[in-house]
């Protein structure tokens, strides 16, 4: 009888596994680079630290309604006069008017130059979309500190 021996040597064909690896790689390096643009530097707003470490700088909170109406209220200043601490942007034609918001935030900068923080809260039914736009603006009028509060 005869016992034929198996071979020790064994081929295995890199080729497939590079050509994964090059595939996967590529897709790393270009989906770190969408990551890199489109993030935006966002902190805790409120509730992230003691009441006494916290100091009383002026914010704005925006409300917006299901309408497209937008309710600015101005906290913590003792610049702005008691008309620009509460007041509403209408809807344009049932959308949000990001025109009034800019004059809006640009008259409050002008009488509060010292106001840097934005708080957004949305409604269930303002879209994603609504949410950034509303950031861009704050963010086109120098607000640096920005935040949207959870439903």
């Amino acid at each position: 009888m005869k016992h034929s021996k198996k071979h020790l040597d064994f081929e295995v064909n890199l080729i497939p596994f590079i050509d994964l690896l090059s595939v996967s790689i590529c897709f790393l390096l270009i989906t770190a680079v969408w990551l890199n643009v489109g993030s935006m530097n966002v902190k805790q707003a409120v509730g992230g630290q003691a009441q006494e470490d916290t100091k009383k700088s002026p914010l704005v909170w925006i409300r917006m309604t299901a309408q497209g109406d937008l309710d600015l209220e101005v906290q913590q200043s003792s610049l702005v006069p008691g008309a620009l601490r509460k007041f509403r942007v209408a809807q344009q034609d049932k959308k949000v008017n990001y025109e009034g918001l800019e004059k809006a935030l640009t008259n409050l900068k002008q009488v509060e130059p010292s106001l840097n923080t934005g708080l957004i809260q949305p409604t269930a039914s303002t879209s994603y979309e609504e949410i950034i736009d509303v950031m861009d603006k704050l963010k086109k009028s120098g607000m640096t500190d920005l935040g949207v509060s959870p439903l």
